[in-house]
Formats: C-alpha cells, sequence, structure tokens
C-alpha cells in the first residue's frame, strides 16, 4: 500500500486518540497491531484483483482509519515481525516484487508451503528450485530469486507438513526438499516441518526422513548436514533444535545468537543423553557432534561454542 494514493489530510485529525498519544507509545500499539498471531498466508499486492475467494490481504487496517495514520506510520515492522507463507513461486515473487526496495530489504521470515507440488505439475518443483538458486548474477536477477526479492531475509521455512496429501512419491518428495536447501546460504535460521502425530512418531528420531516425507527408505540421509550449510555462522555457535506440538514436528538450525535473543532466550544448551539407544527426547537440541555421533557414546567435547553465554 503506497502513501502516495492517499491524499494527505486537510487538517491534524486530532479527533484521533491515538495520535494525540506520545511518539514512543504510539509506536508501541502501532508495532502489536502489525503483528500477526501467526503467519501470514499468500498476501497479495495491494493493487491487486479484488475477488471474495483470493487470498487475504495484509492486515493493515489500522491505516485505513484515518489519512494522518495512513502517512505518518512506519510499515517497516510489519515486514521485520511477521512470517509470510506462500505455496507458489508465482505468489512470492509477485508480491515482494510489488513492495518498495525499503520494505522488501525487511522481510525476515518466509515460509514455503509445500502443499502444492504435485507429479501432475512437475513446473513448480522446479520453479522452487531456480527461485532458491540463492545467486547475485544477472541471470538470477532476471530470472528472480528469493535472495535478490527478500535480501534481509533471516530465517526460511519449508513446511512439508501436508506430506500425506502430496501427490508425489516419497523418494521424489525427498529429494525435492534436500535440493530446496542445496544452494541456499547465509541465514540465521532454517527449518524444516513436518507432521509427526502419536507416540510411536515421537519416538523416532527427530531427524528421520519419516516426519517430512512419510519414510525413511528414501536414500540419502543427509537432512541436517544440508540445513547447517544453509546457516552462515561458524559450526561453534550453531545448534541444531527440534520441537513438537499439535502433531507437528519443526526442526532446526539456527545460530545461537538469534537463537537467544528472537526464540528462546532461556536456552540453556544441548539435550543430554546417557546412551546413544535412548531416545532422543520429544523437544531438544544438540550439536553437530551430537547429531554425527548420535550411534555411538563418544563424549562430546566441551568448547566455547556450546556455552549460550559465550556464544555472543
Amino acid at each position: 500500500m503506497s502513501s502516495s494514493t492517499v491524499a494527505c489530510a486537510a487538517n491534524l485529525q486530532t479527533q484521533s486518540r491515538l495520535v494525540q498519544l506520545p511518539q514512543e507509545i504510539k509506536d508501541l500499539i502501532i508495532n502489536l497491531c502489525f503483528t500477526a498471531d501467526g503467519a501470514i498466508v499468500e498476501p497479495m499486492p495491494s493493487n491487486g484483483p479484488s475477488k471474495r475467494d483470493a487470498p487475504r490481504r495484509m492486515g493493515v487496517n489500522l491505516l485505513q482509519t484515518c489519512r494522518r495514520l495512513y502517512h505518518e506510520t512506519d510499515r517497516r515492522s510489519l515486514f521485520t515481525q511477521n512470517t509470510f507463507r506462500f505455496s507458489t513461486v508465482d505468489r512470492m515473487s509477485t508480491f515482494f516484487r510489488s513492495l518498495s526496495p525499503v520494505h522488501s530489504a525487511c522481510i525476515r521470515d518466509v515460509e514455503i508451503d509445500a502443499k502444492s507440488l504435485s507429479s501432475n505439475h512437475p513446473g513448480l518443483a522446479r520453479e522452487w528450485l531456480q527461485y532458491l538458486s540463492w545467486g547475485n548474477g544477472q541471470w538470477d536477477q532476471s530470472l528472480g530469486s528469493l535472495h535478490a526479492d527478500a535480501p534481509g531475509l533471516k530465517c526460511l521455512r519449508l513446511n512439508f507438513e501436508s506430506w500425506p496429501r502430496i501427490a508425489l512419491k516419497r523418494v521424489e518428495l525427498w529429494n525435492q526438499l534436500r535440493n530446496m536447501l542445496a544452494k541456499i546460504e547465509g541465514l540465521e535460521r532454517i527449518v524444516v516441518i513436518g507432521a509427526s502425530k502419536g507416540a510411536a512418531m515421537a519416538k523416532r528420531a527427530p531427524f528421520s526422513p519419516v516426519h517430512y516425507v512419510g519414510g525413511d527408505d528414501v536414500g540419502v540421509d543427509d537432512l541436517v548436514p544440508r540445513m547447517w550449510s544453509t546457516v552462515g555462522a561458524s559450526d561453534e555457535t550453531k545448534v541444531v533444535r527440534w520441537t513438537r506440538q499439535n502433531g507437528k514436528l519443526e526442526l532446526e538450525v539456527v545460530s545461537i545468537p538469534y537463537l537467544l535473543k528472537n526464540i528462546d532466550p532461556y536456552w540453556y544448551g544441548p539435550s543430554v543423553r546417557r546412551s546413544h539407544t535412548d531416545p532422543w527426547p520429544e523437544n531438544g537440541s544438540c550439536t553437530l557432534f551430537g547429531y554425527e555421533n548420535r550411534d555411538s557414546d563418544v563424549t562430546e567435547p566441551t568448547t566455547k561454542g556450546f556455552n549460550p553465554s559465550a556464544a555472543g
């Protein structure tokens, strides 16, 4: 929504109690209004078609209350504080390119929903691989890439929670997930989301392909190493982490400073198992060393990177 599309207010419109507040309090209220309860799903450009069945637009009702707020409100927090979810490259790229360079650079958190992948439409799978190529050359600029459309991106989520309903063979879906991670780099956080319902699934290691594509007989099991390479922090300041809630499993690799500042300020360190035969906790974390030696009782060395207070 461009401020140039609405004329400036002819008066100060002081009848609004919001505009009468001190700027610090007003900014706090506006930021709260701009923060969605969950992901903003398939947002459309403000000049997009208006249809009942169109994906819901950005939640900017506050800007429509009066012309003064429309022109004075800083919209950057709308983009820095929210997660934007898309199921096709076209919708994602169209929305990002509709934003001003200032606002597109404020995008921090994006989620790709794999629900639209299908063997009947193989072009979408190829489009995602191209869009996630992370190149900076002229070819990438002309074809489009997430790196170019959202240069300030910190967190990328790949949502494969719909794997029971995705019309692809398990091996094909697993390779798609692996290949989507292949060329991403420089993030602070990467999250892969799967479905993990029931006690039996809770006992499976959080790294198992069964949570993300429905089976573990799908070939090379290198999900964590591929996720690890997408986060730009040094090895000693990164951690593997997982959380389960309402039948959903989120596996992530995240830099420890980002984790403490933006996700969990009370995180105190990796989970510990007495033996490699013990199950992993339903919610927990481990270092790369812990992951690589998950099938042995090798003692993990103590280093600075494993101390949250020393990770900054």
